[in-house]
């Protein structure tokens, strides 16, 4: 029983990370690794730049953290894809998670985009791509398709719904 108080406090403390992260559930990580660890607990913001200081991918992070609220209330995770994310500026307040070369490699192999291409792909929860774009992306555009999608639906008729 000495062990009981610890586990109430981590478990306690994973509650409060998913809560304040937006998380759909416990399951979910609050910095997922891949996007097989985002389906179906975020809606992964895919920019894919050809250099980590690209000021298109600098102007989407600022138009993200500009309206964080309302990102995190729609489990958006911005999730560079680069070839080298050395020199990477991460956002103040939006949710993001750097993934390794290799899962970017990997999901740009999956999209079929190169390297020397800038294009935003935001994925809903299941994975199927929801919107593609070729510059920034407003937020309020963003905010606007995500709302039409069935599971935001579900998510906002929820107890406490975001």
């Amino acid at each position: 029983m000495t062990n009981f108080p610890r586990l109430v406090t981590a478990f306690a403390c994973l509650a409060t990370a998913s809560f304040a992260f937006g998380q759909a559930s416990l399951k979910c990580q609050v910095i997922p690794k891949s996007l097989v660890a985002m389906r179906h607990c975020y809606r992964p913001l895919l920019v894919f730049s050809p250099r980590a200081n690209d000021p298109r991918l600098s102007e989407q992070g600022k138009i993200l953290d500009a309206d964080a609220d309302d990102m995190m209330d729609r489990f958006v995770m911005l999730t560079p894809v680069l070839p080298d994310s050395k020199g990477y500026r991460t956002p103040l307040d939006t949710p993001y998670t750097v993934l390794s070369a290799g899962e970017m490699k990997a999901i740009r192999e999956r999209f079929h985009v190169s390297e020397d291409v800038f294009l935003v792909l935001l994925l809903d929860e299941d994975g199927s791509i929801e919107l593609r774009s070729a510059r920034p992306v407003p937020s309020a555009r963003l905010n606007a398709l995500i709302d039409t999608l069935p599971k935001r639906r579900i998510e906002r008729e929820r107890p406490h719904a975001n």
